[in-house]
C-alpha cells in the first residue's frame, strides 16, 4: 500500500463519491449469507488470561467489566473480517494526512491486524497497540519489530515516557469510555505538534431512508443497545460518535475533517460495490450479533439469557431480508493539534462530506 497521502485521499474519495443508493428489486428473504461465517513486548501476570466466563462467551480480566463485547476466538475471527471490511471502506489503513510519522499509537487494538498492517506500511515508524484485552499476536514472525502490545486501559493516566506521538487511531470505540473527553484530553497531552488524531467509527441505531427500517426488530435491537449502553454508562453508536467533532473543537485540534460513510446490513443496494459491502457487513453482523448482545443486555437491561436468544433470532431474520433498507452510519473524523505558533480558528467548515450513499 503507498502511504501517499494524496494519493489515497483521490482513490477513497473517487470510489466512494456521494450517490443515489437505490435498492435493487427484491421481494423475498436473503438466506444466502448466515452466521456460520504475551506477546514478546508485554510481561503480564496469569490473572490476564483468567478470561471472564459468561453465558457461554468470555470477556477480558483486566479492568472486568469496561468493555461488553467477548474477547473470543469467535469474536477475534469477526474483527478481522471487519478489519477488511474497512479496507474495502476506505482503501487505506488511515484517511489523516500524515506525513512520514514517527511514533504512532492505536488504541482498543483488539487483535492487532491494524498495527500489524500500519507498521508493515511504516516500516520506520514506532507503532503502539493497546487494549484491555491480550488477544494480538504473540509469535516473533508475525509481528514487525517496529510494533509493540501493550495491556493497557486508555481512561487511566497515560505513561509513556519521553515519547510524543505523531497519529493516536481509534476503531470502533463508541461504547468503551466513561469519559471520552479524558482521553481525548491525554491524546493532546501526548500528541506532538502538528500530530493527528483519527475516529473511524459507527452510529447506531441504524439508519434508513425510505421507512423499511421502522417497526422492525433489527430498528429495536439498536435502540436496546444504545439504552442499555447508556445504563452502564459507556454510551455507544451515535451517542458517542456524533460527539467527537465537537469535542476536538473545544480541544483546540485544527484542520478538523469528517466524512460519512455507509454499510448496509446485507446485500439490498443495486449499486455493485455496495452490494458488496452489504455482503460483507451481513456476516459481520450475524457472527458478531449474539456477542453484542449478551452482556449488554443482559448486564444493562436485566433481560435473562432465554430473552436474548430469542431476540437474536429475532434480529436475524430481519439482517437476512433485503426488503429492509437499513445502514450503518459509519463517520470518520480527525483533527490536527497545532504547532505553537498556530492559533486555533473558529471551525466553520460545516457539516460532514458523506460518501457511499449517506447523501441522498
Amino acid at each position: 500500500m503507498d502511504p501517499s497521502t494524496d494519493e489515497v485521499d483521490e482513490t477513497i474519495f473517487n470510489q466512494t463519491r456521494e450517490q443515489h443508493l437505490e435498492a435493487e428489486d427484491f421481494d423475498d428473504v436473503d438466506s444466502a449469507l448466515g452466521s456460520d461465517a504475551d506477546t514478546t513486548t508485554t510481561s503480564l501476570s496469569e490473572s490476564i488470561y483468567n478470561y471472564r466466563k459468561e453465558h457461554g462467551r468470555t470477556y477480558h480480566a483486566y479492568k472486568d467489566g469496561q468493555y461488553v463485547f467477548p474477547n473470543d476466538d469467535r469474536e477475534a475471527d469477526r474483527l478481522d473480517l471487519q478489519h477488511h471490511m474497512f479496507s474495502l471502506t476506505y482503501n487505506a489503513l488511515h484517511l489523516a494526512p500524515l506525513r512520514n510519522p514517527k511514533n504512532v499509537l492505536d488504541i482498543g487494538t483488539g487483535t492487532g491486524i491494524w498495527a500489524v498492517d500500519f507498521a508493515d506500511t511504516y516500516p520506520d515508524c514506532q507503532v503502539i497497540g493497546t487494549d484491555l484485552s491480550p488477544g494480538q499476536p504473540s509469535l516473533d514472525h508475525s509481528i514487525p519489530p517496529n510494533l509493540r502490545f501493550i495491556i493497557d486501559d486508555a481512561e487511566d493516566e497515560w505513561v509513556y515516557p519521553g515519547m510524543e506521538f505523531d497519529y493516536i487511531h481509534l476503531r470502533i470505540m463508541a461504547g468503551c469510555f466513561t469519559d471520552t473527553k479524558k482521553v481525548l484530553r491525554q491524546a493532546w497531552n501526548h500528541l506532538a505538534p502538528g500530530g493527528f488524531i483519527e475516529f473511524q467509527d459507527y452510529g447506531l441505531p441504524l439508519k434508513s431512508a425510505d421507512g423499511t427500517l421502522e417497526g422492525t426488530h433489527v430498528d429495536r435491537w439498536g435502540h436496546l443497545l444504545c439504552e442499555a449502553a447508556r445504563a452502564l454508562g459507556r454510551p455507544m453508536g451515535t451517542d458517542a460518535s456524533a460527539n467527537y467533532k465537537q469535542w476536538l473543537e473545544e480541544f483546540g485540534f485544527v484542520d478538523i475533517e469528517e466524512r460519512l460513510f455507509m454499510w448496509p446490513i446485507n446485500a439490498w443496494p443495486k449499486d455493485p460495490y455496495m452490494k458488496e459491502l452489504g455482503r460483507w457487513n451481513q456476516v459481520n453482523i450475524l457472527d458478531g450479533l449474539e456477542g453484542f448482545c449478551l452482556a449488554l443486555l443482559t448486564r444493562g437491561l436485566g433481560w435473562r439469557k432465554e430473552e436474548v436468544d430469542v431476540f437474536v433470532a429475532k434480529v436475524s431474520n430481519d439482517l437476512r431480508d433485503r426488503r429492509i433498507h437499513a445502514y450503518f452510519p459509519m463517520p470518520v473524523i480527525w483533527g490536527r493539534k497545532p504547532f505553537p505558533h498556530e492559533k486555533a480558528p473558529n471551525q466553520t467548515n460545516g457539516g460532514p462530506i458523506f460518501h457511499g450513499g449517506l447523501g441522498h
